[in-house]
């Protein structure tokens, strides 16, 4: 078992420097730092890296019922972060993100763990080399900690992360509720404490959903045919669409780990002071949970009350198109996912992988993707129906003057975790009627079909403490002045408090 596995790693870890009383709070000061503050620290001396990761193995130990976590292993934490101590104290220059532990997905290639994807077909798939966005964060000095939990294979059904491979993910702030998926485990360990940061991927809201389930901000940067990051060096779900996410506590973290990638200078935060924003009411406002709607509606007030200049548009005719552009991109699924095992796993065939498959849901898509075969219209989705719904966006915020278009993230609060598993057809309630699961996605499909970039940051919470999502979508290319609006948005909305409840270990699923 890999929780034994894992027990026995850090059995033979020496943390006892740094053993806390089982009486003291769960939250210790380190944990409550920013990423900024926690690097600041580690390079003038007045904290060693190697307290700083104890802290955050402590945690995830203190957590370990939440299930974020597929890998991990503390002594080579641990000896890295001793290694920024000692080139520290022999007066080296440190790199950026010096002594950051971060998680990275399950999905996406890093060198000394495996990329199961969640999935028991890829256990022993050791990659060769760090994905490049993983690469990056390294060459920087970022320490890889461990590989986050995921719903399978990053599946496009996948909003739950709950996995029966892997255990279910579960939400910090009630773990009887999902966390959102596929980049559930990333999330909810950055609300846990148990990293200040990671990596999550999104083809159509997965980074987004579990941030906005989570309490914490993600980052989905620009796609097709203004892609950001590097596509290598991880689990495809649909190409077209797929990109890596950072995924932080607030905006400023994840716009640090958006420049490293990137090789830009900083994001500064922008004035609200007479910044334009759209706000379509139709169709992204429609039919929201009351308590969604109460919370973004007090965030669009403090955006208002910081002379934030709020436009009603109307983007139905853009979403209907995106939404047919999205479905067509994602029939290349059994082809990528080939393609992929074809290059990086040889040893494992599609049907192979397809036959272990754990989740009911993931498998059933999949099935019938392989039936259905690519769309006859995946070129023109590629080419020329995607340049001209590109083009009535940008024109849209020409004529109003806009930066960005905001709306709740997610129509409803995290739903219960379904403990018998997901199917593909699986229902929630919204407003006293069943809907379909993927409802959750509803608002998070049109960026990626747009090749837009996507933030969302916490909008505050319900009265019964759940958090609510509050996304930016920007035009293609302009994560930057995304991410800098997304900081001014943040400093008058406020960051979510940390969650409340300490859960116990007889909650884990395995």
């Amino acid at each position: 078992m890999q929780r034994r596995l894992v027990l026995k790693m850090l059995a033979a870890t020496s943390l006892s420097e740094f053993a806390i009383s089982a009486s003291a709070s769960a939250r210790d000061r380190i944990l409550e730092l920013d990423c900024t503050d926690l690097l600041a620290r580690i390079r003038d001396g007045s904290l060693r890296a190697e307290k700083v990761c104890a802290k955050f193995l402590q945690q995830y130990e203190r957590q370990r019922s939440l299930n974020v976590v597929t890998w991990i292993d503390p002594s080579n934490v641990l000896s890295r972060a001793r290694s920024v101590d000692q080139a520290r104290a022999r007066g080296a220059r440190l790199p950026v993100l010096a002594g950051l532990p971060i998680l990275v997905k399950d999905c996406i290639d890093t060198v000394g763990f495996p990329t199961s994807a969640g999935t028991p077909a890829l256990r022993r798939h050791f990659p060769r080399r760090n994905a490049p966005v993983v690469e990056r964060l390294v060459q920087q000095g970022a320490i890889v900690m461990g590989k986050a939990n995921m719903h399978e294979l990053a599946s496009g059904v996948g909003v739950t992360s709950s996995n029966p491979a892997f255990g279910f993910v579960r939400n910090p702030y009630n773990p009887d509720l999902i966390p959102g998926g596929s980049s559930g485990g990333s999330a909810a360990a950055i609300a846990a404490r148990v990293v200040p940061a990671a990596l999550g991927t999104d083809t159509g809201g997965s980074v987004r959903i579990p941030s906005a389930f989570c309490g914490t901000v993600g980052l989905r940067p620009s796609g097709q045919p203004k892609m950001l990051y590097s596509q290598r060096g991880f689990l495809p779900f649909a190409g077209n669409l797929d990109t890596i996410g950072p995924m932080g506590r607030c905006v400023a973290d994840v716009a640090l780990l958006h420049a490293t990638i990137v090789g830009q200078q900083p994001v500064r935060p922008r004035h609200l002071e007479k910044l334009r924003i759209g706000v379509p009411r139709q169709p992204y406002w429609d039919d929201l949970d009351s308590e969604v709607e109460r919370v973004a509606e007090d965030a669009l007030t403090r955006l208002r009350d910081r002379g934030a200049v709020l436009v009603d548009i109307d983007l139905r005719k853009i979403k209907d198109a995106a939404l047919q552009i999205f479905g067509t991109l994602c029939s290349t699924m059994p082809e990528d996912l080939q393609n992929f095992l074809r290059t990086e796993a040889p040893s494992v065939s599609l049907d192979d992988l397809t036959k272990q498959i754990a989740s009911r849901d993931v498998r059933a898509l999949l099935e019938y993707m392989q039936r259905q075969g690519s769309s006859e219209k995946l070129a023109d989705a590629r080419g020329a129906r995607r340049a001209a719904i590109g083009a009535a966006y940008n024109a849209i915020f020409r004529e109003h003057g806009i930066q960005a278009v905001v709306f709740p993230t997610v129509v409803l609060p995290p739903p219960p975790i379904r403990t018998a598993g997901d199917d593909l057809d699986e229902m929630i309630e919204l407003n006293g009627r069943k809907v379909a699961m993927h409802e959750l996605a509803r608002n998070t499909v049109i960026a990626p079909a747009l090749g837009a970039p996507a933030l969302s940051l916490s909008a505050g919470l319900t009265r019964s403490g759940l958090p609510v999502g509050l996304e930016f979508d920007g035009l293609p290319g302009n994560d930057s002045a995304l991410l800098g609006l997304g900081m001014a948005a943040e400093a008058a909305i406020g960051r979510a408090p940390a969650p409340r409840i300490l859960v116990q270990p007889s909650m884990a699923n395995s």
